[in-house]
């Protein structure tokens, strides 16, 4: 459990590496903003904000129940592991999205923010979810997270899902 236990210290390196070329978001109907009490995370890559269901555009987490070895040998739930990192980055925060396009089920994606950090990025650069096709630019984070041994890249195979 080590690599879940730092989980939160890893999120802070990439907290403060907001991309320049990042949007910020804006107010309009295209947005999606909850306080805290009404931001809900359901695994690390999609959050419900008020009675909505939102998935992180360009995020491929692990699933819950996904198992990856830490460097000890153990084996522990590195979606769960995933969804402590989002939870610790909204904690507390009110969140906003701006909503580009829906997923096979309907569900909205979005680029979201807390605390003036893009979640997207964070949860990515932190080394506890994949860069998908949809938004090429988070690609680098992925490969430096990698490159870095960040998250669960720094578990005994790496990343299993």
């Amino acid at each position: 459990m080590a690599v879940s236990a730092g989980a939160v210290a890893l999120v802070a390196l990439p907290l403060h590496t907001q991309n320049a070329a990042t949007p910020r978001i804006a107010t309009g109907p295209d947005m999606l903003a909850a306080q805290p009490a009404q931001v809900a995370v359901v695994d690390a890559g999609t959050l419900r904000l008020k009675d909505r269901v939102v998935r992180l555009l360009g995020v491929d987490p692990p699933v819950r129940g996904a198992t990856c070895q830490a460097s000890d040998g153990k084996g522990f739930d590195c979606g769960a592991a995933a969804t402590n990192v989002l939870a610790a980055l909204v904690r507390e925060t009110p969140v906003a999205c701006r909503l580009n396009g829906h997923d096979e089920l309907g569900r909205p994606f979005g680029v979201c923010e807390a605390s003036g950090t893009e979640l997207n990025r964070a949860v990515i650069a932190a080394g506890y979810a994949r860069a998908d096709r949809s938004l090429p630019a988070l690609k680098h984070e992925e490969e430096t997270a990698r490159n870095q041994r960040r998250g669960l890249w720094a578990t005994a195979h790496g990343p299993t899902w």
